[in-house]
Formats: structure tokens, C-alpha cells, sequence
């Protein structure tokens, strides 16, 4: 198995470790059964890729051996954002969907103890040939067969219809919605496209939501960044 360094991991405020990690543990009373959890949001820019990583983060740091597989294939931005650097260069899960190598070359150790990632290494612009086929079935039940944990990144509901197709391999899903951002509206068709797949919808997470109202008691208000252009998408 090659090694993959995260030389860009930002050091969170303690606020945000802490419902981080009550997340963790909330997932921990769904039952053993659920192993295999997608982390999606309704809309780009909500911050789903920042919980994904965090979560698995947090998962590793209390000695769970925990991978995340990168499925935003047509528009991960985390190579970049946290720096990937890999021996010999980066290939990633979209060389593994082609048939241009096997699983354990696409799975990287990493420097964060007990993490492994399955990175994406180069976008592409339609996966959903990629996503369908029979090899990404495979890679989600070897790595649900070697880690106590496996979370999949995936792209916005109401963007493309990727996270559908990943969702039937996963054992639920994680809603991420910004505050005050996401219309209500497409919540709940989003909410609604999630129960067809008949997979639970395990929780939302309510992303930077503006904890000075004293209605929230304590927490941290926090916001990530631009996650990326899906303008492009379906183009």
C-alpha cells in the first residue's frame, strides 16, 4: 500500500472539535450494522467535503481504522486544499473505476494514524459510468471488509444525480445544510430523493450557523470556503 501525506490539515477550533466529535458519537448508537456512511449536501458550498474530513479525522484520532473514499469525481477540490503529496505521483479512484489498476493501489496509507484515503486525482467531467459499474461496488465492499469505518464524499443532490447511485452501497447518509443558506424547499426534495434509496438518512449536520442567538447555547459558527464551480455540471 503507497503513503499519502496531508500537508495541509488546518487545525480547527476547539468548538468545532468538540461537535465534530459529538458527531461521532451520535453515529455510534445507530448500530454496528452502519459501517459504510455517505456524506452529501442538498447544494455546492455547504461544506460536506470539511465534515467528511473532519469525520474521518476524528474517527482515526480514537483509534478507528477508518477510510475516506473521495467520490466528488467531477469536482474534488480536497487534493488541493489539503495538500495531497504522494510518492511517485497521485493516482487515484477514477484510474481504479477505468480498470487501470487494482483497489490496494488506490487506497494510500496516510500520515494521520489510523486514516486511509481513496483521493480523487484527476476530475472527470461525466463519472457516471465510473460510479455504476461493478468495480465501485467492489471497492466499497473491500474496503467495508478491511476498516471499521468507511466514509464516502459525494456531490450535491441537487446538482447531479452521483449520490444516488453511491447511496445503495452505502448503509446511510449524513445531510450537511448551511444555515440560513439552503431553501427549505430543496431540503426536502433532497430529503425526499434519499428515502427512495431506502437506505436511512442518519442525521444533519447544520452547518455554520451563527451561534451568538442565544437559542443555540453553544457551539461555532463556521464557514469553509468556496467549495467549487458545479456550474459546470451536466455540461
Amino acid at each position: 500500500m503507497k503513503t499519502l501525506n496531508i500537508t495541509n490539515m488546518p487545525e480547527i477550533p476547539f468548538d468545532v472539535q468538540e461537535a465534530v466529535n459529538q458527531l461521532r458519537i451520535n453515529l455510534g448508537f445507530t448500530g454496528e450494522s452502519i459501517k459504510v456512511i455517505m456524506v452529501t449536501s442538498s447544494t455546492p458550498n455547504e461544506g460536506k467535503s470539511f465534515v467528511a474530513m473532519q469525520l474521518w479525522k476524528n474517527f482515526a484520532n480514537v483509534g478507528s481504522k477508518v477510510v475516506l473514499i473521495d467520490a466528488d469525481i467531477r469536482n474534488s477540490e480536497m487534493r488541493d486544499r489539503y495538500g495531497f503529496e504522494a510518492q511517485g505521483g497521485l493516482m487515484g479512484i477514477e484510474h481504479y473505476l477505468s480498470g487501470k489498476m487494482g483497489v490496494n493501489d488506490a487506497l494510500y496509507s496516510t500520515n494521520i494514524r489510523n486514516g486511509y484515503l481513496v483521493p480523487v486525482s484527476t476530475n472527470v467531467i461525466d463519472p457516471t459510468t465510473l460510479l455504476e459499474s461493478s468495480r465501485f461496488e467492489q471497492l466499497i465492499k473491500g474496503c467495508r471488509d478491511q476498516f471499521d469505518t468507511v466514509i464516502v464524499d459525494t456531490p450535491p443532490l441537487a446538482s447531479v444525480a452521483d449520490a444516488l447511485n453511491i447511496a445503495k452501497y452505502c448503509d446511510g447518509s449524513l445531510l450537511v445544510v448551511a444555515s440560513n443558506a439552503t431553501p427549505r424547499k430543496v431540503i426536502n426534495e433532497v430529503m425526499g430523493s434519499l428515502k427512495r434509496t431506502e437506505k436511512p438518512l442518519l442525521g444533519i449536520v447544520l452547518n455554520r450557523a451563527d451561534t451568538s442567538r442565544k437559542s443555540f447555547g453553544y457551539g461555532y459558527y463556521y464557514r469553509y470556503g468556496s467549495y467549487g464551480n458545479y456550474g459546470q455540471y451536466g455540461k
